[in-house]
């Protein structure tokens, strides 16, 4: 089944010391129709009512060294006031590799009592994919993304509410669909100058699951790749642990090989995090009121105008090939 969707590694001496595969960000920026899958009913009566309710289901993206498996994770639920989760229904995942023209049924799954499906993803080149999670129940589903690298691969880490956005607060605007959240100045330019120069996107944010949906759309609106995208699976951890939840995130993709070599954030525990995951305080950068807390350096003047002709523009392409 997933012939088509391997190609062979090299692990020799002399491929140890190449540089790694330059990320494809454009390819996360390519819209792909839903996979067709036939639409069954629910197996539950109840949750055909809640479906009626709208959706805010989201797979979790995964960043993954080459060759290595791992299981991926979606979650499902409906209402955007009170979030019920689906429970105990068949999940269909399909997975669109670099290459190929068209979705690969992958396997399927069932919604635990918390409304998260996982699927076993086989080992991967390196290269950008997209994995698609649909319910055949109403036939509702999210596009996630697997980002498969090589060792070594540069990267940015950018944080949403605060530091692309002028404020935490217009997240709900984005929730809601109501309205879309403001950039904050130059956050556009900044992003893209570092797609540019061929460094991995990574957009990590303390915002619970069930704004994955509308931070995809935000990210899409502004011209930008909607992956990496990882929000938390906890309220727990989006509330009062953000620090802890952020810095084990970052670890996570360190130890996939990932480099993180710049980090942008705006709260005191973008800042605490970014120093707690070993990114030096040189490498992170920190906006708004909390600008150069805990010995981050300051981005003066609430736009990145004047960073981005400073320590942007001059900064060196990324090593990849």
């Amino acid at each position: 089944m997933f012939k088509a969707l391997l190609a062979p590694l090299l692990f020799a001496s002399a491929g140890a010391l190449a540089l790694p595969q330059c990320p494809e960000p454009q390819r996360m920026e390519l819209d792909y129709p839903a996979p067709s899958f036939a639409v069954t009913g629910f197996d539950h009566s109840a949750n055909r009512f809640i479906s009626l309710l709208p959706s805010y289901h989201m797979v979790h993206d995964l960043v993954l060294a080459e060759g290595q498996g791992a299981t991926l994770t979606a979650k499902f639920d409906y209402g955007t006031l009170v979030h019920k989760d689906l429970e105990d229904e068949k999940v269909r995942f399909y997975l669109r590799g670099p290459q190929q023209g068209s979705w690969q049924f992958l396997g399927q799954g069932t919604t635990n009592s918390d409304g998260k499906a996982s699927i076993a993803l086989p080992a991967l080149a390196a290269g950008q994919y997209r994995i698609y999670a649909g319910v055949p129940g109403d036939g509702s589903g999210a596009q996630g993304f697997v980002t498969v690298i090589q060792p070594g691969t540069q990267a940015v880490l950018f944080d949403i509410d605060g530091t692309l956005t002028e404020s935490d607060a217009e997240q709900l605007g984005d929730y809601t669909g109501i309205d879309r959240a403001d950039p904050k100045d130059g956050a556009y330019s900044l992003v893209r100058r570092y797609l540019d120069l061929g460094y991995q996107p990574v957009f990590l944010t303390a915002r619970v699951y069930w704004y994955a949906k509308g931070s995809r759309s935000w990210l899409d609106w502004m011209g930008l790749p909607q992956g990496f995208l990882r929000t938390s699976l906890s309220n727990e951890d989006s509330l009062f642990n953000p620090r802890a939840y952020k810095a084990a995130q970052i670890r996570a993709l360190q130890a996939q090989g990932l480099n993180i070599v710049r980090a942008y954030g705006n709260a005191k525990s973008d800042a605490e995090a970014f120093i707690d995951a070993g990114i030096p305080p040189s490498s992170t950068f920190t906006i708004g009121s909390d600008a150069g807390y805990n010995g981050t350096t300051p981005i003066a003047g609430n736009s990145y105008g004047q960073h981005i002709a400073e320590a942007v523009d001059s900064f060196p392409a990324a090593a990849c090939q």
